[in-house]
């Protein structure tokens, strides 16, 4: 199946920060892979309405490399099915991009009630293939293109309930007849974790069908390794790559991935030093060499005892109510909370949604934080967090945060000022007509300490003054950065 496809080379996972090696390293790539929901905005008052900016999609067509699709919003591992308005937007990109084949994760971030927030890890049961096998499918009749299922990371602990973890990602491998994008990054992630090993993983998948490799660096928290994205790749994964590449025979893509939030500490130059890893590794592939391992899934029989113990939506409701904060109800949320995996998640989950919310308005929260100290604000956020589920779209996460807080009638003129501005800002670029905002004094000795991360000194000049905000360019006086207040970008 995966013979066919072309052999892309080596590439990233774009976002703009990276733009500048590019320009000046033009071969330290041979690929993009782009996540389309990065780049899509929601706006808060028309939840699951989708807005395009065609001026960015247009830029990364004309970017001079080839281009995978990594979809971050429809994952094919729940009951749920994603949002519908997403499948034809996926399939539009996959044509303008001229994308060879497209993936998605196998996870769940929806629940009938609320969005999660997180990639979380399905019910690997056959039960559970049995649901996940038709939305591969949904997914990839939709892009049109051959589809790939990525391997996720999982902070739970094994269970004996389950699948275990190289044969349930084979059997829906060989079910839903498509490929793998073999996140190597997360199984290592997994093994320090404590679930399957990755030789043991590696021995039960179908490695013919491993079209794409990802391969990213990561970090210990409180006794695990996180799935970070977050810099150079560990050493004992670079082995573990050298070990498995020659033994890929339809291996067409090797994908460096750090988040844009880490580029700042780590630096291009590193981030140019890790692609000549990610080359080197390249240069391994030996398409024709022997397989030692198994490269069709092994037979298994159905164990249908298995399935009365937790059902998938069930599993779902449990781990995703957790997750989010919840307070454990029924048998398996009470099972899952003696997890020490669900309280990272949640605690990853957390620092997500804030992310979010500063992104956004991040003049409005430097001010609570300078006024109220870091702690205090903190301890708003975790209020908020425990009343509101998460959004996955960054403007309606912000927004949410904001009524959240006029809710509790905080008197403060300056910081409602503060916060209609960044809010105008933000209609600027969802609705992309102008906006004018009025002060009752002099707001640029404020606007312009807040930037600079201090509060301002001396009284301001009282009268009438407005500042207008316009479509057609970040507003740099204020600190404001427009990337932030579009960004969306689904944790995986």
């Amino acid at each position: 199946m995966g013979e066919d496809l072309p052999e892309l080379g080596v590439g990233m996972v774009y976002f703009a920060g990276l733009e500048p090696l590019l320009e000046a390293h033009p071969g330290v790539v041979d690929l993009l892979e782009i996540e389309p929901q990065t780049t899509w905005l929601e706006r808060p008052d028309l939840p699951g309405e989708i807005l395009i900016q065609p001026e960015v999609e247009a830029h990364l067509a004309q970017l001079p490399y080839r281009k995978l699709v990594h979809s971050v919003g429809t994952p094919v591992g729940g009951s749920v099915p994603g949002i519908e308005m997403q499948l034809p937007l996926l399939r539009d990109c996959v044509k303008r991009w001229n994308a060879p084949w497209a993936s998605e994760h196998l996870a769940f971030n929806l629940t009938p009630d609320f969005f999660t927030g997180f990639f979380l890890p399905p019910r690997q049961t056959d039960a559970g293939i049995d649901v996940y096998v038709p939305a591969i499918r949904r997914l990839a009749d939709a892009v049109k293109v051959p589809f790939a299922f990525e391997t996720g990371v999982n902070y739970l602990r094994p269970r004996a309930d389950e699948i275990p973890d190289g044969e349930f990602i084979a059997e829906v491998a060989q079910q839903a007849e498509c490929g793998i994008l073999l996140d190597l990054h997360n199984i290592y992630a997994n093994e320090w974790n404590g679930r399957q090993k990755v030789q043991d993983f590696l021995q039960q998948i179908p490695l013919d069908r491993v079209w794409e490799m990802h391969v990213a660096g990561g970090f210990e928290l409180d006794g695990y390794w996180l799935d970070a994205h977050s810099g150079a790749m560990p050493d004992a994964m670079v082995a573990l790559a050298r070990e498995i590449i020659p033994h890929l025979p339809n291996l067409k893509a090797i994908v460096f991935e750090v988040f844009t939030s880490f580029l700042p500490r780590f630096g291009l130059d590193a981030v140019r030093d890790e692609m000549e890893k990610v080359r080197s590794l390249w240069e391994l592939r030996r398409p024709a060499m022997p397989h030692p391992a198994a490269t069709t899934a092994m037979q298994r029989d159905r164990q249908p005892e298995r399935e009365s113990q937790v059902a998938v939506a069930e599993w779902e409701s449990a781990l995703g109510g957790l997750a989010i904060g919840q307070q454990p109800e029924g048998a398996v949320a009470i099972e899952l909370a003696s997890d020490k995996g669900v309280e990272l998640m949640r605690g990853l989950i957390h620092e997500f949604r804030a992310s979010m919310v500063v992104g956004v308005y991040r003049l409005s929260c430097r001010m609570m934080m300078l006024v109220l100290t870091p702690d205090v604000f903190r301890a708003i956020l975790e209020d908020f967090w425990q009343h509101h589920p998460p959004h996955q779209y960054a403007a309606a996460e912000a927004d949410s945060f904001m009524n959240y807080l006029r809710g509790k009638n905080i008197h403060w003129p300056q910081l409602a000022k503060v916060i209609e501005f960044e809010k105008a800002a933000m209609e600027v670029v969802l609705n992309g007509e102008p906006r004018v905002v009025k002060f009752a004094a002099d707001p640029f000795p404020l606007l312009r300490a807040l930037a600079e991360g201090r509060l301002p000194d001396g009284v301001p000049q009282v009268g009438d003054f407005e500042i207008e905000l316009k479509p057609d360019g970040p507003i740099t006086v204020t600190g404001i950065d427009m990337e932030q207040i579009r960004g969306a970008f689904p944790f995986h």
